[in-house]
């Protein structure tokens, strides 16, 4: 066996250690390449999965922002929409309060035949109801007088059956019960009066009384008798103010009559006298009462315009009216309570 030399030894244990650095370092070389091929996959994998997280994270956000955007650009039409709305509707409210309904008046009447004869939508307070925008309460009776009659009692309360104009005054002042108004349609609506919530009355009468001859005045000085027209009046008058005592009052006269026989007419009541004088002066106390107590007056005998000349018209039977003389008569009473003032004659001002 051969043995190298001392320097070939020692070139060969230098060119072993290069040998083993070199293949170290190779090995080294490949490890660090495929560390740094594995670092550079990873991180490009990392940056690929940060990418699509991003992405996701960005389609989230669209969504969201896509989310909260959408009501924004409809928000404001509806929004300004329910804000226009509420403040209106809370205006109606305000306005419905501080302006409320105009409330319909209350209207009494007490009268005859002219009243009673017609109560449905042609009749004379059915009228009056539409043009005044009121509740009437029609309490008139036909065939009644404003007076009591020569024997009757006034203060005989309990068996009181007068359907006289001081009957229906003691009705509303719950003097008397309202059983001897059974049968009559005015029985029924009195029942239905609140006499603190009447506006107006209406007094009516005089035809009944001047047919029967009763006295316009009693004798003795005694203004308030209700066996006199006058009195009858001016005691109703007094009763009413003592239950309503913030209603306001109206007096009307009877109206022109005529009469006739076989179809002709042979006289009329600017002439004819049944004992206590003509019609018209049934009217003219009527007057003085609705002066002296200073009260609305209408003059339905000598100013409304039913007379000698318009009879045909207005009247149907010499006495009752016609559907025309009705609408005449509705509207007088009308303008009265509405343009009226109390003290004055009124009958021919109608603003209908």
């Amino acid at each position: 066996m051969k043995f190298f030399s001392k320097e070939i030894r020692g070139l060969l244990a230098i060119l072993c250690i290069a040998i083993m650095t070199l293949t170290a370092c190779g090995e080294r070389t490949e490890i660090a390449e495929t560390e740094q091929e594995t670092g550079e996959a990873e991180l490009q994998a990392r940056i690929q999965a940060l990418e699509e997280e991003n992405a996701q994270l960005r389609a989230q956000l669209e969504q969201y922002l896509a989310a909260e955007t959408q009501p924004t650009e409809t928000l404001p039409e509806e929004t300004q929409a329910a804000e226009t709305q509420q403040p209106e509707t809370e205006q109606e409210i305000q306005t419905e309060e501080e302006q409320p309904q105009e409330e319909r008046l209350n209207i009494v009447v007490f009268g005859d035949s002219i009243w009673d004869m017609d109560r449905g939508e042609k009749g004379i307070a059915a009228q009056v109801a539409e043009f005044m925008n009121a509740d009437v309460y029609n309490c008139a009776i036909g065939g009644s007088r404003a007076t009591l009659k020569e024997g009757e009692s006034d203060v005989n309360y309990e068996t009181w059956d007068s359907t006289s104009l001081t009957g229906m005054c003691y009705v509303m002042s719950g003097l008397v019960d309202t059983n001897f108004l059974e049968g009559y349609p005015a029985g029924g609506v009195i029942r239905n009066i609140d006499p603190a919530a009447v506006d107006y009355y209406i007094i009516a009468y005089g035809l009944n009384d001047y047919f029967s001859g009763a006295p316009i005045a009693k004798s003795g000085g005694d203004t308030y008798d209700p066996h006199g027209y006058t009195g009858a009046l001016n005691n109703a008058l007094e009763l009413l103010k003592g239950v309503s005592p913030n209603a306001q009052f109206l007096l009307i006269s009877p109206t022109y009559c005529q009469f006739y026989e076989n179809g002709y007419m042979v006289t009329d009541s600017n002439m004819k006298d049944y004992g206590e004088g003509t019609l018209t002066d049934y009217a003219n106390a009527c007057r003085n009462v609705a002066e002296m107590k200073n009260t609305l007056y209408i003059d339905a005998y000598s100013t409304m315009g039913i007379n000698i000349y318009t009879a045909d018209e207005y009247l149907e039977d010499g006495v009752h009216l016609t559907e025309s003389g009705r609408n005449l008569y509705a509207k007088a009473v009308s303008s009265c309570l509405k343009y009226g003032k109390p003290g004055e004659v009124s009958g021919n001002s109608i603003y209908y």
